[in-house]
């Protein structure tokens, strides 16, 4: 490995070496050789199925019944196990869910996704903008807006670099698959933790969508429409739409005023067009408006907080400004061509986003840690590789990637209660700029007819650089209006190489056991919140993990019985991770900062067991996760942590034992169904950052019911579900003030609604 590190200015770009900007004009121009396509008529399979060599047809609506279209129905049957073999011989860990399962289960928005997936985590750890993604304890456990944790989230196979870039988009979705341990050998960004890929429904040739309508506690409204249109014989195009508005679940113990109000608007255009029998091309275009009202963490402070015991909806804002107001969308072109020896993918995709968001992060009726984040976003990225088969025992996929994205931050913390003065506030401006490239290769070799060797590697070169500082806007500490507190002017260049490799045998048809080692690489990363100490916006290197993993995977039953199972243990080394450190003017912080070395271990089991009995379908997962720093910390640049980690003390993100369970049974009334379903999700307790005492979550549990009832034919549907049914109100994420006193977000409450769905 070779590093390089120097501090220079970069007011608005990065500079480049001669090769890696070569690399770089060369796929910006790929990019736009492949837009100027999109004046060509086409359409063709969906990305998924021509990347994957699966055969073109037509697949339900979200929400539809297998019977609604009969004429499709054995096609529909047909994509549904294709994709479940697909999946199913994949070496390493992969959890998929259906758009159908994810409208039975009511998950609306990524963070959800975690219930009901072994050994995964994520938490709002702000007002619901910024998620906090964990895969097996992986991830990067940071509030702030230029989070860039180590889990690879995309959209349509767009990567997605920050939690605002997905905001509102899961709707209309055909399915996502979440794959475990370091990825970026088959496409994609080099990632650590894993990734989540998510994938809507894609226009077809024939006329049809549907109309959803829901109304639930707090009076929400949920409104969902989607229309496909065959323009042409060779022209398809999909419009879909999704609108959340509600009252919030939080009151205001002074003024009464809700919070955690939804105002969620998303709107994604689809269009497919055929240029030949072999290849196709899509265009993706979305929108996101954001305007509800941030929830607030409760602070158990009896002066200017709720209490040590409030219940479980009350919160201190006061008359603080809390509201936020987001927009954003942006553009994808996906490109397909299947060749004689293999099929050849090129994704490009641009987005734009822009935050102003008011948070009442302290809790408290005071300015004692208010933020507002205001902030300005652009991500590009490009991915293309060729998946190729030759002579049947050798399987061959090689790309490359490449990705800039950038924000202009303005980030405020109002401390003017702390401080014993009105107008005390802190504010970091930054522009920060990330470039990232990568070449990838991937093989599978059939040694024998049940054995197979998996080899792959991955050459990624990343650059980040970063300009600013946080200011003391009234001179409060330095007594110089506008002076700085902290700055870093720097630009970082890192190279590295990572691989895997493993075997895959087959037991009996159906059947195989794995076995792989695999490293995983993670960029460097700044932290962007306002902080009066300069060590704590310092960089923070790159992250480096090693990953084994030994797993089973069976379809028995005519795929009607699928488990999966795993073993693994990764070490890692330089783990960036969340700290609160005590600053100067005895204040605490949140910071980023390094573990030497860290290690986590741990096992998975999962299941699913379609007809036990006619109409009865069984789901069910488990997962141990066993996270631990290996070496000590007592400080971060110098800054001494609130509570010291000690030796094989717990990493955050990783609950001890998680487990989920989802029981559906149909009920055959002459020409209807009624379908009744139950669900059930338990995690344990986990740290949510190191060096603070505060920073623990509760066990969290949630049971939900549903019932369904429609024709036989999917025409239309009516449901009534109840999440949270016990009403339970565990701490999903604490943390120490700025004051030193505790604040907590509580999970949402039991939620009652009711839905009506018509397929057309």
């Amino acid at each position: 490995m070779k590093r390089r590190s120097r501090a220079r200015h970069l007011p608005r770009h990065i500079s480049l070496p001669p090769m890696v900007q070569s690399t770089y004009q060369r796929a910006l121009l790929a990019s736009f050789l492949l837009s100027t396509v999109s004046t060509i008529p086409a359409l063709a399979q969906s990305t998924t199925a021509a990347t994957h060599g699966v055969p073109h047809s037509r697949t339900a609506q979200p929400g539809q019944h297998p019977a609604a279209v009969r004429s499709t129905a054995l096609e529909t049957i047909h994509v549904q196990r294709a994709r479940t073999a697909r999946f199913q011989n994949k070496v390493g860990t992969v959890d998929t869910m259906s758009g159908q399962e994810l409208q039975d289960l009511h998950i609306v928005s990524p963070k959800e996704i975690a219930a009901f997936t072994p050994g995964v985590t994520a938490v709002n750890a702000t007002s619901g903008s910024t998620p906090i993604f964990s895969i097996r304890g992986v991830g990067l456990d940071d509030y702030s807006g230029t989070n860039m944790g180590g889990i690879g989230i995309y959209l349509d196979g767009v990567f997605a670099p920050y939690p605002a870039l997905y905001n509102g988009q899961m709707f209309d979705v055909d399915n996502i698959n979440i794959e475990k341990g370091p990825q970026g050998f088959e496409s994609g960004r080099s990632t650590t933790g894993g990734s989540m890929n998510i994938e809507s429904v894609k226009p077809t040739d024939k006329f049809g969508g549907y109309l959803d309508w829901g109304y639930s506690s707090y009076n929400t409204n949920t409104g969902k429409f989607a229309i496909n249109v065959p323009i042409t014989k060779r022209i398809f195009n999909r419009t879909a739409f999704s609108y959340v508005n509600g009252d919030g679940w939080q009151h205001d113990i002074h003024t009464n005023q809700r919070y955690g109000a939804q105002d969620l608007l998303s709107m994604r255009n689809l269009t497919k067009f055929v240029i030949d029998d072999k290849s196709s091309l899509l265009l993706n275009l979305h929108y996101t408006r954001d305007r509800g009202t941030p929830t607030s963490p409760q602070d158990t402070d009896p002066t200017v907080g709720v209490g040590p015991n409030p219940s479980y909806n009350q919160v201190s804002v006061g008359n603080n400004r809390v509201g936020r107001n987001e927009n954003g969308g942006g553009v994808s072109l996906t490109f397909n061509r299947n060749f004689d020896f293999g099929t050849f993918t090129s994704t490009s995709g641009i987005d734009f986003y822009r935050r102003s968001l008011y948070d009442n992060y302290d809790g408290e009726s005071v300015n004692i840690g208010d933020y507002h984040w205001n902030d300005t976003y652009i991500a590009q990225s490009h991915d293309m590789h060729l998946q190729t088969n030759i002579a049947r025992i050798f399987h061959l996929t090689v790309g490359v990637y490449e990705s800039y994205d950038k924000i202009d931050g303005d980030y405020t913390s109002y401390r003017g209660y702390l401080e014993g003065v009105p107008e005390a506030n802190f504010s970091d401006h930054f522009s920060q700029q990330n470039l990232s490239t990568g070449v990838y290769v991937n093989t599978v070799t059939n040694i024998t007819r049940k054995l197979d060797f998996i080899a792959a590697g991955r050459f990624s070169y990343d650059e980040r650089g970063f300009h600013g500082g946080t200011t003391d806007d009234n001179g409060i500490l330095s007594g110089v209006p506008g002076s700085h507190l902290s700055y870093l002017d720097q630009n970082h260049e890192y190279e590295r190489f990572t691989g895997r490799v493993g075997l895959r045998y087959k037991i009996v048809p159906g059947t195989f056991v794995y076995g792989t080692i695999s490293n995983g690489y993670k960029a460097g990363t700044y932290f962007s919140a306002p902080v009066t100490a300069p060590q704590a916006l310092d960089y923070v290197r790159p992250e480096n993990l090693i990953a084994y993993e030994v797993g089973v995977k069976s379809s028995l039953l005519h795929d009607k019985l699928i488990i999966n199972g795993s073993l693994f243990d990764y070490e890692y080394h330089n783990r960036q991770t969340l700290f609160v450190a005590e600053m100067p003017g005895n204040v605490t912080s949140l910071s980023l900062g390094p573990i030497p070395r860290a290690r986590t271990r741990g096992g998975e089991l999962s299941g699913t067991w379609r007809n036990v009995i006619p109409n009865l379908d069984l789901r069910a997962s488990f997962a141990y996760l066993d996270a631990q720093a290996i070496s000590a910390v007592s400080s971060i640049g110098g800054l001494p942590l609130l509570s010291n980690v000690t030796a094989h003390s717990a990493l955050p993100f990783a609950p001890r034992f998680s487990w989920d369970a989802v029981v559906r049974y149909g009920i055959d009334i002459d020409r209807y169904r009624m379908t009744l379903q139950a669900s059930y999700t338990w995690k344990d307790n986990m740290l949510v950052d190191l060096g603070d005492p505060n920073g623990e979550s509760s066990k969290i549990s949630s049971l939900g019911l549903r019932m369904e009832f429609g024709p036989k034919t999917g025409k239309w549907s009516a449901s009534v579900y109840v999440d949270n049914l016990m009403n339970r109100h565990g701490d999903i994420y604490s943390f120490t003030g700025s004051d030193n006193s505790r604040a907590q977000y509580l999970q949402t409450p039991r939620w009652v609604g009711c839905n009506l769905h018509y397929n057309f």
